[in-house]
């Protein structure tokens, strides 16, 4: 098995199953010894923010001397990048040879998995084998049913901010959502949350912690340290990651030492002074990210794609309204929406199908401090950066 043939054992699988549910990773994991009973874990969910609380408290707790393994999707150069300890990707040798135990267990049982089990199995199966001393686990879709959840306790449950997004899935209301997600949230295991939270969620989450006994704790509003991760929204971020360090003894300056440090590709980052990228890919995540844009005061070209399946019109809308210039693109995958239809939610959008030269054309043709903003898809924002940085 090649690296290539251990990547596409993952990626030629469904990301997740039409019909939702832990059966056949349950059964896996049961033949593979269960590795994940042997871990320690922080488990987040949300809808937004989840990739970078899981960072910065993944490399705070690092800095704190043990051994951190980190669980986040998507990827954005190298699919190595989902499976981290202490900072560092999972190797070739060590994904092929894994993988290659893993594909030889789930043909034994014959038995149908998403590629997102498939990962989260492999996971699990390197933080046991590195013995790590805590693994920072970050759920793929919802929560109750989402394949991180077969965890059986962690120490802590952190919930993000909620929002509107994978509704043909987990429902059409924020109510509904935020039940999905709390579904991470086990008896008598504290949850953390943002006490902003939208209202709706907020009463979700405090029954589901009644309900299981579960101590419900706030971070403050926002995070007053000097951060790593750029965007205002960072800064309500940060404060849930801080609230989470401080719940686990953390020291304060070792705190204010990992968020510093923290970095995120595609989370409001620069790649030259009139070049950024952000995956905001819901109403939630755009509003967020044009709220940092309007305290830069500079013009902006948006150059935008997103997955056919998120609010296409909102999102539009948003992006309208902030009054810039927009030009539609596409990527290559079969769950993106057609440039050609997506500029039909535009008032007034260019359109230039080939990614890559929609924002070499932007850029060729910026003036007076022009900033062109890429957003809209985690998987949009990495093969500009991979084009624009040769990462």
């Amino acid at each position: 098995m090649t690296y290539d043939d251990a990547v596409k054992y993952y990626t030629a699988s469904p990301k997740f199953l039409q019909v939702l549910g832990n059966d056949g990773l349950v059964k896996l994991l049961d033949f593979l010894q269960n590795p994940q009973d042997k871990l320690d874990f922080i488990h987040i969910a949300g809808t937004n923010g989840k990739g970078s609380v899981s960072l910065m408290i993944a490399e705070t707790l690092s800095l704190a001397g043990q051994k951190i393994g980190l669980f986040t999707s998507p990827f954005i150069n190298r699919f190595n990048e989902r499976i981290k300890i202490n900072g560092k990707d999972i190797s070739d040798k060590d994904l092929i040879r894994l993988t290659e135990k893993l594909q030889a267990a789930i043909s034994q049982l014959d038995i149908e998995l998403s590629s997102f089990a498939k990962i989260t199995a492999l996971s699990f199966m390197y933080f046991c084998e590195q013995k790590c001393d805590l693994v920072v686990l970050e759920t793929g879709l919802g929560g109750r049913l989402d394949a991180t959840n077969v965890i059986k306790k962690p120490k802590i449950s952190v919930i993000t901010k909620i929002a509107l997004d994978h509704t043909e899935y987990l429902g059409e209301t924020i109510a509904e959502i935020t039940a999905e997600k709390c579904g991470i949230i086990k008896p008598n295991c504290p949850v953390l949350t943002f006490k902003r939270q939208n209202p709706e969620a907020l009463a979700v989450i405090a029954d589901f912690a009644e309900k299981c006994g579960s101590k419900l704790l706030f971070s403050k509003e926002k995070c007053e340290f000097e951060l790593g991760l750029k965007g205002d929204f960072q800064k309500e971020n940060a404060a849930l990651a801080e609230a989470c360090l401080r719940f686990l003894g953390i020291p304060e300056n070792t705190i204010k030492e990992g968020l510093k440090k923290s970095r995120w590709p595609a989370r409001f980052e620069f790649l030259r002074d009139n070049l950024l990228i952000d995956g905001a890919h819901n109403p939630d995540g755009i509003s967020a990210l044009l709220a940092s844009l309007k305290a830069l005061s500079r013009p902006v070209h948006f150059v935008v794609a997103m997955m056919q399946d998120k609010n296409l019109e909102k999102s539009a809308r948003l992006i309208d309204d902030f009054s810039g210039k927009v030009t539609v693109t596409q990527i290559d995958t079969a769950r993106c929406i057609k440039a050609e239809e997506f500029k039909k939610y535009f008032k007034n959008a260019d359109l230039q199908p080939d990614a890559k030269k929609a924002v070499r054309y932007a850029l060729d043709n910026a003036e007076n401090g022009e900033l062109v903003c890429v957003l809209g898809s985690l998987y949009l924002a990495g093969e500009i950066r991979k084009e624009f940085t040769n990462a």
